[in-house]
């Protein structure tokens, strides 16, 4: 009999639905995912990139999964509370995405007074950039959730840290992954005809940023980076948002561009048109980006606000001071000498295999089958509720 693994989730993503659908696969937990909301797979404005999403990938099929609450069925607060009483009931052990939410905590309430063992999944660093009494009630909330799990799942080092500062009972590894597979494999569009699209030379060597263009990612940092290198590179901006014209500005024609928004399906194609990724973020406690552009054997430049920086990108690619135009510009021109290594991207992609979807799922079986079998095991006669009957 497999253990029932319910996983509390914000609402479908890109990122997170190829992991639920590797654990179905894989068919050592019975999964079920329950989604807060419907938000991201319905069409909606994203306030980041400015203009209206629905990613172009299948977010939804393969898994069992149901939503607390849909944009076409809105639930009240009451009924919602309900159902979540309901889907813990059914789980022996249940995943928990973050803290600082409200029906996480709500979730992780409901655990305890039904008796069933929660695991934190998050992002969350030992070191606090909150100040003040924001700082204070981080620390009081971060202790009494954490030392009230049956574990945490530490997506990389600096997560690891901040479990073991709050006393997990249990740290199990975890990472922060990507569908590597799909970006690992050749795209349809060549690299030349995808610069010809955008009017650029092949010839040169291509240095990307992807993300939302907004401050906190210091886009602007790259243009300004790349005007100080000693030779010419393309600079290729796949996203928008607020800084798309000042990108756009500081851009010479035909040395770089802004692409706008890249939906998930092509995105693989510029990954692996791309010799070096930056991300130049500011605060960033991951960066998937950087799975994704070294499964496709980008080599990593990244700031030392980029979380993934101690796992994915020491010892392969380089790490500069955030803010520093030159420092950055100096981190590429290291990076430019070891791409010329042909060996180079084969490099990138067996650093960051490590780090693949099958790791994290093997991280969440793991933690799962480490709570005591007691905790797991109930009488048919406490499940009055099957999945099926979960909205009744």
């Amino acid at each position: 009999m497999l253990p029932r693994l319910g996983i509390l989730d914000f609402n479908p993503i890109q990122y997170r639905t190829p992991l639920y659908q590797r654990l179905t696969d894989r068919g050592h937990v019975e999964l079920d995912v329950l989604f807060l909301s419907d938000h991201g797979y319905r069409a909606a404005v994203d306030p980041g990139f400015g203009v209206s999403v629905a990613w172009d990938i299948d977010l939804l099929s393969g898994y069992a999964h149901h939503f607390l609450t849909t944009g076409e069925s809105p639930t009240s607060i009451p009924r919602r509370i309900k159902i979540l009483t309901r889907w813990i009931h059914c789980q022996d052990v249940v995943i928990i995405h973050g803290y600082n939410k409200f029906w996480m905590l709500l979730a992780m309430a409901i655990c305890r007074s039904r008796r069933t063992p929660y695991i934190l999944r998050g992002e969350s660093h030992a070191e606090s950039r909150s100040t003040g009494i924001r700082r204070q009630l981080r620390h009081l909330v971060a202790r009494a959730v954490v030392s009230a799990s049956a574990g945490g799942l530490a997506i990389g080092q600096l997560n690891e840290q901040f479990y073991r500062q709050y006393g997990a009972r249990r740290i199990t590894f975890a990472p922060y992954s990507v569908d590597d597979r799909r970006f690992a494999d050749a795209p349809q569009i060549a690299r030349s005809e995808l610069l010809a699209r955008w009017d650029l030379d092949d010839s040169q060597k291509v240095v990307m940023f992807c993300g939302k263009l907004i401050p906190r990612k210091r886009p602007l940092d790259l243009a300004a980076a790349a005007e100080l290198l000693p030779r010419e590179v393309t600079t290729l901006f796949v996203g928008e948002g607020i800084l798309a014209d000042q990108v756009r500005e500081a851009l010479i024609p035909a040395r770089g561009t802004v692409t706008g928004f890249v939906n998930q399906s092509e995105l693989p194609a510029y990954f692996h048109a791309a010799d070096i990724l930056v991300l130049p973020s500011e605060a960033e406690p991951w960066g998937v980006v950087v799975n994704e552009a070294m499964a496709a054997g980008a080599l990593p430049v990244v700031s030392d606000r980029v979380g993934s920086g101690p796992d994915l990108v020491r010892g392969i690619g380089e790490i500069y001071p955030c803010g520093d135009v030159a420092g950055l510009a100096a981190a590429l021109c290291r990076a430019l000498v070891k791409i010329e290594d042909p060996g180079c991207r084969d490099q990138v992609r067996r650093h960051v295999s490590r780090y693949s979807l099958d790791s994290t799922a093997a991280g969440f079986e793991e933690a799962t089958l480490a709570v005591p079998m007691p905790a797991r095991r109930r009488s048919s006669q406490s499940l009055p509720l099957t999945r099926r009957r979960l909205q009744d």
